[in-house]
């Protein structure tokens, strides 16, 4: 991330100071002071080595959803730095051993050692002034992040009332479409339920946040039942409930992730009589995980990705544990955390 010309220079004074106080220390009279030219500049460099290193962890730890606002987060992110600064630190000292530079510098055990202490107390100096920061930027981005979510949300909801249509038209004309249909006509009856029932789950939770789990799945098997009849045997959907039908009321989930999954698998793979995509729902006490074979089609649909994004925002909001996505050649998962109703803040 980008820094101000303070913030070097910052670095750049606390570096002086630090080399000045190292000299200080091994001076016993003035006499003895002498501050090399160059110290400054070497700890400025080291100390730029290690705000690069928690740049690259933090960002790291941002794409793969794992970066959070809890000290725990930033306490580890210093603990990794600190693994790999050493270790970059003692490689160089090795190099040098090796090709005999500094060579009078580095031999026995006190020089490794007391290199060693230096560079662990230069990191963890640097490190402890610049996670304040850290922490401070990525508060920000979250805050950004939430308003701009916020601001989505407020203009869908200004959009769907825009839009609005009375659900108890559309309900009372489905019934009445029922009525219309022969009664041995089994399967426009099951279609046109199905039908009522999923619109019917749309709308009554549109404003919702979050639902039990309970309700989402049987919004799923509505949604399933309705691409059965559209696709056929192109596309099986599996599902693998491990809880029982009380928990499955504790839990919760945004309403439609579920629906937003299945529709981008049918989206980016293509299923067929002969080699049909099987879709399988795995639900544990912890998540909801949705899992197939990659399949593509011959051409690649548009905007992958974007819609995963929105998800992992969206879940962002309710629950600490990040979206977990396992993407191979052969085989694509999505893993949705699940939280549970004791555990939603009011």
């Amino acid at each position: 991330m980008r820094k101000k010309p303070w913030f070097y220079l910052f670095m750049f004074a606390l570096s002086l100071l630090l080399a000045l106080y190292t000299r200080l220390t091994m001076a016993v009279t003035a006499e003895d002071f002498y501050l090399f030219p160059d110290a400054p500049f070497w700890t400025f460099l080291q100390a730029l080595l290690i705000v690069w290193l928690l740049d690259r962890l933090h960002a790291r730890a941002l794409r793969r959803g794992q970066a959070s606002g809890q000290a725990r987060y930033f306490f580890g992110l210093l603990w990794r730095g600190a693994l790999l600064f050493v270790g970059l630190t003692q490689l160089l000292t090795a190099v040098l051993e090796f090709t005999h530079i500094g060579h009078d510098n580095y031999a026995g055990w006190y020089p490794v050692v007391r290199n060693l202490s230096s560079d662990i107390f230069l990191y963890l100096l640097v490190g402890s002034v610049y996670l304040p920061f850290l922490y401070q930027q990525h508060a920000a981005q979250v805050r950004v992040e939430v308003e701009r979510l916020e601001k989505e949300a407020t203009q869908a909801r200004l959009q769907a009332l825009q839009q609005h249509v009375d659900p108890h038209f559309l309900f009372n004309n489905l019934n009445i479409l029922t009525a219309l249909i022969e009664p041995a006509n089994t399967a426009a009856h099951d279609y046109v339920t199905h039908l009522a029932s999923l619109y019917r789950y749309l709308v009554r939770t549109r404003q919702h946040d979050a639902v039990p789990v309970a309700e989402e799945m049987a919004f799923l098997r509505d949604y399933q039942f309705l691409l059965q009849r559209r696709f056929g045997a192109a596309y099986v959907f599996e599902e693998d409930v491990q809880i029982s039908a009380d928990e499955l009321q504790q839990l919760l989930i945004p309403p439609g992730v579920g629906q937003e999954l299945l529709t981008n698998a049918l989206k980016h793979n293509l299923g067929s009589r002969a080699r049909p995509l099987r879709v399988r729902l795995t639900l544990t006490a912890t998540s909801l995980q949705i899992s197939h074979a990659r399949q593509p089609r011959p051409v690649p649909a548009t905007g992958e990705g974007s819609g995963l994004a929105g998800l992992r925002a969206r879940l962002a909001l309710l629950h600490d544990t990040p979206v977990r996505i396992d993407d191979t050649p052969e085989h694509f998962s999505v893993t949705l955390p699940l939280v549970r109703r004791a555990l939603v803040p009011a």
